[in-house]
């Protein structure tokens, strides 16, 4: 059986999409009238790709840091620097407070120790 990771992921943004569009809200009375006009349809836009284009930094250091680990790039001692690392490369961000090896940051997300690919 050949699997496709991302299809169920297709499949959620797709039904996230129809139901968040500003027609589907207005037919379930959130929204008092859908309004066709440029402006309006840019600022849909505009908010859906800051949805989804920032968050492309994050996806790619996640699986850019899993790649490091299972290629044996980076060792076990450096794990919590070398996400950090990638964190401030791709993202820019550093971290809130001090933080070392004893710490393990990646597996706060999910996918990470539940090894499930992230970027799909």
């Amino acid at each position: 059986m050949v699997s496709y990771d991302g299809f169920h992921e297709a499949i959620g943004e797709t039904v996230a999409l129809s139901v968040s569009s500003p027609r589907h809200l207005q037919t379930l009375g959130l929204v008092q009238r859908s309004v066709d006009d440029t402006a309006h349809d840019i600022n849909y836009l505009f908010t859906q790709a800051m949805d989804k284009l920032a968050f492309l930094p994050f996806a790619l250091v996640m699986d850019r840091w899993r790649w490091d680990v299972f290629t044996g790039e980076i060792r076990k001692e450096q794990y919590n620097c070398h996400w950090w690392r990638l964190r401030e490369q791709y993202q820019g961000i550093k971290p809130p407070v001090l933080r070392s090896e004893l710490d393990f940051d990646p597996g706060s997300k999910y996918h990470i120790p539940a090894n499930i690919p992230y970027i799909r």
